[in-house]
């Protein structure tokens, strides 16, 4: 593991040159191949995911050295482990508006609510953590997991704006514009799916009623 502090320790200490290098690095270390890497990847994942929270200019540095993506691979083919570390990170670099963008470009709901239905008790935790800070303040990001979720995490949403998987939260409070999207969802799925609307169970029509 001294390759990879000593990565860390360039991107904490060293010069704009050096800090773009030990980023590209890290993520080229996580985006290992090799079965065997595995504690690697856990490790580079760990090490982005704890610089992308100290700060936004590490956010943004991560971003920029392509460090994205090859998290979001490792929510698809990484162990326990390297998925929960991978999610870990994901939640971090989030953080910045700008980077869940690139998260979703990269396919990161999809896997993320892969991880959160069959990554294991902690990989879970940390994709709902991951997922919560996809949907903070961002209403189309929050009826995408929603619909990535499922129909109930759709009533869920156009309720109330709070949606919970597995007991976790994944969504909390989300805007208006989110929950009457949403109720819009459903209403279509109803439509499709329900001979006649009407018969559609009372506690679906209330959940979409003051939106419609």
């Amino acid at each position: 593991m001294a390759e990879i502090e000593g990565l860390v320790r360039a991107l904490r200490e060293g010069d704009d040159a050096a800090k773009a290098w030990a980023a590209r690095a890290l993520g080229d270390l996580a985006f290992a191949y090799a079965n065997d890497a595995n504690a690697a990847k856990a490790w580079a994942a760990r090490a982005l995911g704890d610089l992308a929270y100290a700060n936004d200019a590490n956010r943004v540095l991560i971003a920029e050295a392509g460090g994205v993506p090859p998290l979001v691979h490792l929510l698809r083919v990484g162990s326990a482990e390297v998925k929960s570390a991978a999610a870990m990170a994901l939640a971090n670099v989030a953080l910045d508006a700008n980077n869940q963008v690139l998260v979703v470009e990269a396919g990161g709901i999809a896997a993320l609510v892969k991880v959160l239905r069959d990554g294991g008790p902690f990989a879970e935790l940390q994709a709902a953590g991951a997922l919560f800070c996809l949907a903070r303040n961002n209403d189309a990001n929050a009826v995408t997991i929603a619909v990535a979720v499922g129909f109930d995490a759709l009533v869920e949403l156009a309720r109330g704006g709070r949606v919970t998987v597995n007991n976790r939260s994944v969504m909390r409070n989300a805007g208006v514009p989110a929950k009457r999207k949403a109720a819009l969802v459903v209403a279509k799925l109803l439509r499709d799916r329900v001979p006649e609307f009407k018969s559609a169970p009372g506690d679906i029509k209330a959940a979409i009623a003051s939106f419609l």
